[in-house]
């Protein structure tokens, strides 16, 4: 279910295996402690989403990273789509729940592009060389040795992006004064709202299913039978003014898999790259959204899917 931004940096560079998720998507805790043993102590990482950019799902980070710490390995969370939603609790009592890693996106938190953090050790950063070399990441160089600086400024190449820094310090200060958890609390609502008003459109598939009491954030994927993602999203657009995203969200693999979608039938993709490719709609809320713009929302999905034809 991860993000190409949380596998593809991985391939070629480790022993990477995937934990499977189950019919509806969600990631399965019995595969990844079968796969911890299975390796028997190997495994260094573990690096798992916070929240699903597909179907919104919240992984049980805590519960992952007491399965990692048991068998020896250490847990990185890709956090871009869960910080700007809800509390993230680094170190909760229970050391053995403790993330060691977390990964975010400025531009997920309304703040402008360009800037990401990762927070973790400063110790663990003063060891090898680091990942991009450059301008400021070396305090003395010859052309025989080189001795870096010390963390964050080894791991920081080139003229820094202060203006970009400057807006996420200024964007976590706005969320931390509305307060995290009424951020949650709010988004919570809007979603359990647009998914009851989509769940009454007959046509539409939905593919996320978790109940109004489980932990989520606000996304909502779906397709309407009889016409086609970018068709829909096309059509919200320019009779709403509706923005909506279409397509795979980079996890090919996680929609994929979602949409049921055979090894022989990629392989057909692969070899006609102009063909329509398979995706999905996605709704998605932050805490600017309110609930007439669903009511807007869902009055048009139900036209587009009363009448496909119409508007194909």
């Amino acid at each position: 279910m991860e993000h190409h931004s949380n596998d593809l940096p991985w391939r070629n560079k480790f022993q990477v295996d995937y934990v499977q998720t189950d019919a509806s998507g969600k990631l399965s805790l019995e595969d990844l402690e079968s796969k911890l043993i299975k390796h028997k102590g190997n495994v260094k990482l573990v690096t798992v989403t916070g929240a699903s950019n597909v179907t919104g799902y919240v992984n049980p980070i805590h519960k992952i990273a007491e399965l990692a710490h048991r068998y020896r390995a250490k847990i990185l969370v890709d956090g871009a789509q869960l910080v700007p939603h809800t509390a993230v609790n680094m170190k909760p009592k229970n050391a053995l729940q403790h993330i060691d890693y977390l990964a975010f996106s400025a531009h997920k938190m309304y703040a402008p592009f360009g800037t990401g953090v990762l927070i973790g050790p400063k110790e663990t950063f003063r060891q090898g060389i680091p990942e991009i070399v450059g301008g400021g990441t070396a305090e003395t160089v010859t052309h025989d040795w080189v001795v870096w600086e010390n963390p964050p400024h080894n791991e920081e190449a080139g003229s820094p992006n202060v203006m970009g820094v400057v807006a996420l310090i200024a964007a976590i200060k706005t969320l931390t004064a509305l307060g995290m958890e009424n951020i949650d609390h709010y988004e919570n609502q809007l979603t359990n709202y647009a998914n009851l008003k989509l769940k009454s459109i007959p046509g539409i598939t939905l593919y996320s299913q978790t109940s109004i009491d489980e932990p989520r954030i606000g996304v909502i994927p779906f397709n309407i039978q009889g016409i086609t993602h970018e068709r829909v999203a096309t059509v919200l657009s320019n009779q709403a003014g509706i923005a909506v995203r279409t397509g795979c969200f980079c996890t090919q693999p996680y929609i994929q898999r979602l949409l049921a979608i055979s090894p022989k039938h990629m392989e057909f993709y692969r070899k006609n790259v102009d063909a329509p490719r398979p995706g999905v709609v996605r709704i998605s809320f932050g805490l600017y959204n309110d609930f007439s713009e669903i009511d807007v929302v869902a009055q048009l999905l139900e036209r587009i899917s009363k009448h496909p034809t119409t508007y194909s």
